[in-house]
């Protein structure tokens, strides 16, 4: 069964504060213990949609001034350690862009040579305070932390980062429209919704031949506010790779199974895998995410889907509960803290 982890391309870059920033602190930090535990793939997002963890032709490189500047916009977001756990991320991001390879290319490297596929993935419509939007094209909403996704020169900006992905040799491309709602303001019209997502897939698919990923919700009335009609773009021919998921870090309780998505691959013009998502906690993110599904639940689980059908599973947030070597113990000698919290290890 397919493995695929999603690196949500920002906390567990503090893993490599205080390195030389190496292409082998890289490989040895982000890549090499998914590799050990038996992952295929790795899903890189680029981090927010106007900031970034790798060089762009936009120049929104992630860096430590940035992150002090939205930390005193929101003193909430990151709360009192911001200083000591989340501003080193910048620091860690400019070393890698000042050099030759940045750190996506550090990854795509490592990952091929350890047999691993390497996909971009960008969030399509997210950003915590304004100032990560600023200059960025196109007509906001929501307290300007959103873009209005019908605007045409927003997809535009959108279609450029795919772009710079697929130069960096990405094994294909991954478009997250679940990460944070809404993608459209209130007074939108149902039918506009559907055409602007619908629009904007076709043009990321002429983009490339590779594989074109989507993570959605499973639900429909979830999904369907926010412009997806995955079942129909899985029709057209437009996905090589689905993952349906709870929506937009609601609770995953693992008894889901996504049968109308089973169906609709076997519509597909062409071959469609279906990865379910695995969401780590059964408890809404905001109530504190100490509380986490067991390892054994997660295995579980897997086989579960993997009876069901399915091609794979989506591990997504999962980076949110501490370094990888949780995930492959053996990569190093582990601290009683660490030890303490072993039933992430898969």
């Amino acid at each position: 069964m397919n493995r695929i982890f999603n690196h949500d391309g920002f906390g567990l870059l503090a893993e490599l504060a205080g390195t030389d920033g190496t292409p082998a602190d890289a490989d040895r930090g982000l890549v090499a213990p998914l590799a050990v535990a038996g992952f295929n793939a790795i899903d890189w997002c680029i981090c927010s949609t106007g900031i970034h963890n790798c060089r762009t032709r936009h120049g929104r490189g992630i860096t430590r001034e940035l992150l002090a500047r939205s930390h005193s916009d929101n003193p909430a977001m990151w709360g009192e350690a911001a200083a000591s756990t989340i501003f080193p991320i910048g620091d860690v991001v400019e070393r890698y862009n000042a050099q030759d390879q940045d750190l996506l290319d550090c990854v795509v490297a490592a990952g091929h040579a350890r047999g691993l596929r390497v996909y971009g993935n960008v969030r399509l419509n997210h950003a915590c305070v304004p100032r990560w939007l600023e200059g960025v094209p196109g007509s906001c909403h929501a307290d300007d932390l959103r873009k209005d996704f019908r605007d045409g020169a927003f997809q535009a900006y959108l279609l450029e980062l795919f772009e710079d992905l697929l130069a960096k040799g990405v094994d294909g491309l991954s478009l997250d429209f679940e990460r944070k709602a809404p993608f459209f303001p209130d007074s939108v019209p149902q039918g506009e919704r559907f055409a602007a997502c619908a629009r904007f897939l076709r043009a990321v698919r002429t983009l490339t031949d590779k594989p074109l990923i989507a993570r959605v919700a499973y639900q429909p009335e979830k999904g369907e506010p926010q412009g997806q009609q995955p079942l129909a773009w899985m029709t057209e021919g437009l996905l090589d790779a689905v993952i349906p998921a709870t929506h937009n870090h609601e609770p995953d309780p693992f008894d889901w199974l996504p049968e109308a998505f089973f169906t609709a691959a076997k519509r597909s013009p062409h071959p469609c895998a279906i990865w379910p998502q695995l969401w780590p906690t059964p408890e809404p993110w905001n109530a504190g995410h100490n509380r986490r599904h067991a390892s054994e639940a997660v295995r579980q689980r897997c086989a579960a889907l993997q009876a069901a059908g399915a091609d794979g599973a989506y591990f997504f947030n999962f980076c949110c509960y501490g370094p990888l070597t949780w995930f492959a113990p053996s990569m190093e000698k582990r601290s009683d803290h660490e030890t303490a919290r072993k039933d992430l290890c898969l």
